[in-house]
């Protein structure tokens, strides 16, 4: 593509919101393409976590290093809780384990600051109209998969309970995946995450609520409800026709549990950095994320091989090893990922398809059931 001519992005989420600035601020005339009204317009409001394990530098400090100033609400938790619903085990942990971040069209979100910033730094941004087909330079406009590994459902409130972080692992409220609990500064987040039995979200959800909330006198007001997807690929997609993929279009979002921010604002600045500099991304984003998908395959297999006897060789090794060990020793490079790397896909490949089949054309996909949950 020609140095002087706008560089078109389609998506403005976090991968797509950096990739712009990153650019804009390079002196690149950027155009940045939003088919919603607002950013983050999928969210509504909840909180998720920004992973600070999986890496020596801090999270935020990889963020202020890219150009990004830290002016959301990012909420630093350097412990937790880990329980079955009826036995607690606390954890701390060096420093902070990850930042409680708000996701959507919200006071303090992380959507709303990057799209303050990316317009600060002169990027125009069309809302309510897609990408011309086949123009894009950078694709973040989300996943490609034809079906989520994993829906995750719940509420979000204000509530007088004091800050705090609780997962869940009870088979009842989430087989094979994982509840929580997150409250910061008077606002909470209680949902379950499946990654199978979709149809039966809403039942998770209320056994969930009962031993998260009811069992624990959690003030609960003004409760509203959130959902999302969860998509990743074993092999991400680097490019599409012209453009690169980035974030989530790319494949990019953790196995284990469906974190994906820090990978998206990661691919964005990559791919950013590639058409600044004249460089291949296609095959940085390969050098730098295709082990990083390697080891979520992985790391899901070995989940799903110890939750037998409701978690409990999971839980074991929480308590015994600790979770700051476990959490770095699964997410660093190691002879024994790889080397275990081809069971673990052979394994897994009948029971997540979409993450192991090629992508396609993009299709919306829709739950069997409302991701929304019952009052």
């Amino acid at each position: 593509m020609s140095s002087t001519a706008p560089v078109r992005i389609a998506g403005a989420g976090p991968a797509g919101l950096v990739a712009a600035i990153t650019l804009a601020r390079a002196g690149r005339e950027v155009e940045l393409f939003e088919r919603r009204t607002v950013c983050g317009a999928r969210f509504g409001g909840d909180l998720q976590g920004l992973e600070n394990w999986s890496s020596d530098e801090d999270v935020l400090d990889e963020f202020r290093a890219a150009g990004l100033a830290i002016d959301f609400h990012a909420a630093p938790f350097s412990g937790g809780i880990q329980s079955d619903g009826a036995r607690d085990d606390r954890f701390a942990f060096s420093r902070p384990a990850f930042y409680l971040v708000k996701r959507g069209d919200v006071d303090g979100s992380l959507d709303r600051a990057l799209a303050r910033q990316a317009a600060a730094a002169g990027v125009h941004i069309r809302y309510a109209t897609a990408c011309p087909p086949g123009t894009a330079d950078i694709d973040a406009s989300g996943p490609r998969g034809r079906a989520p590994f994993a829906i995750d459902a719940g509420i979000v409130f204000e509530t007088d309970a004091p800050d705090q972080a609780i997962a869940l692992l009870n088979t009842r409220a989430a087989p094979r995946g994982y509840a929580y609990l997150l409250v910061t500064e008077g606002y909470g987040c209680c949902c379950t995450m499946l990654y199978e039995h979709f149809p039966s979200i809403h039942a998770r959800l209320a056994h969930a609520h009962e031993l998260l909330l009811a069992r624990r006198g959690i003030t609960v007001r003004d409760p509203r409800p959130v959902g999302g997807l969860g998509h990743v690929r074993a092999r991400g997609t680097w490019t599409s026709g012209d453009a690169r993929c980035v974030g989530e279009a790319a494949g990019l979002q953790d196995f284990l549990w469906g974190f994906g921010i820090r990978l998206a604002v990661q691919s964005g600045v990559l791919a950013a950095r590639a058409i600044l500099e004249g460089r291949d991304y296609a095959s940085a984003a390969a050098a730098r994320f295709a082990p990083v998908l390697r080891r979520g395959v992985v790391n899901r297999w070995l989940w799903e091989l110890g939750r037998g006897a409701d978690f409990f060789p999971v839980r074991a090794a929480l308590r015994t090893i600790g979770p700051e060990r476990v959490l770095r020793a699964l997410h660093r490079d190691a002879w024994w990922s790889d080397a275990i790397a081809p069971l673990a896909h052979r394994a897994l490949a009948s029971r997540y398809p979409g993450v192991f089949a090629d992508p396609g054309p993009k299709a919306l996909w829709k739950a069997t059931a409302p991701l929304a949950p019952t009052a």
